[in-house]
């Protein structure tokens, strides 16, 4: 793992109230049930699922994540090889845009989830976006909403939800932009977003979650046949 990963992955765990707030839509839409983390990383919301008494699985392929999610005591596998096993709920938090074939991986999820099943995606949102930070950690897309749809009913699914996450992120990400700002992912830097920006003006959201965000976060289903 690259030393940008790396640094992504560990300042996932300074933003307590942006991970809350996403661990709360988790939340509302998981069914009951075993649920796989598909990429957990450093198992920031594997863990975050395990205290609210959910049942985890991580996969993740990383020598060194691995080592910190056993050290956590997180149940975890490196592949889907197992055709036996199966589950109600796959989460996929900020995975999908760093594999060159996405939609085989959602193909690959269809076929592990149980039926009526749910997939929840978190991933970044609008090429408009495109800059410095996406490069830097090896980014090679940002979604649209009508792109990730058609890429996941074509994996079978059923869509129940998709919505923007974040208009005040997005909108920090665009000033970078154009201001040629880069920024790294310190500690420091991620709390103070955390409590000064992202927690106070949080509630933007729900003006703007079906025009832009920072990420999409999407519901799905594998409905019975």
């Amino acid at each position: 793992m690259e030393n940008s990963d790396i640094n992504a992955l560990e300042s996932m765990d300074y933003a307590i109230r942006y991970n809350n707030y996403i661990l709360k839509k988790i939340l509302k839409n998981l069914n009951e049930g075993n649920i796989l983390d598909f990429g957990a990383g450093f198992g920031t919301f594997s863990k975050l699922l395990i205290l609210n008494g959910r049942e985890v699985t991580a996969l993740e392929v990383d020598s060194e994540a691995i080592s910190k999610l056993k050290k956590e005591n997180i149940n975890n596998i490196s592949s889907l090889d197992n055709k036996s096993e199966s589950y109600e709920n796959i989460i996929s938090l900020h995975v999908l845009e760093h594999i060159d074939d996405d939609e085989e991986i959602l193909r690959l999820l269809f076929k592990k989830i149980k039926p009526s099943g749910k997939l929840i995606l978190y991933l970044p949102a609008s090429m408009l976006a495109w800059s410095y930070i996406d490069v830097w950690v090896n980014h090679r897309r940002r979604y649209m909403k009508k792109d990730l749809k058609l890429k996941v009913e074509n994996a079978g699914f059923q869509i129940l939800n998709i919505e923007y996450v974040d208009f005040t992120g997005w909108i920090g990400v665009l000033l970078m932009k154009i201001l040629k700002y880069k920024p790294n992912l310190d500690e420091s830097k991620i709390k103070f977003y955390d409590k000064f920006i992202f927690n106070p003006f949080k509630f933007l959201d729900l003006i703007f979650n079906r025009i832009i965000g920072k990420n999409i976060f999407l519901v799905a289903e594998k409905k019975n046949k």
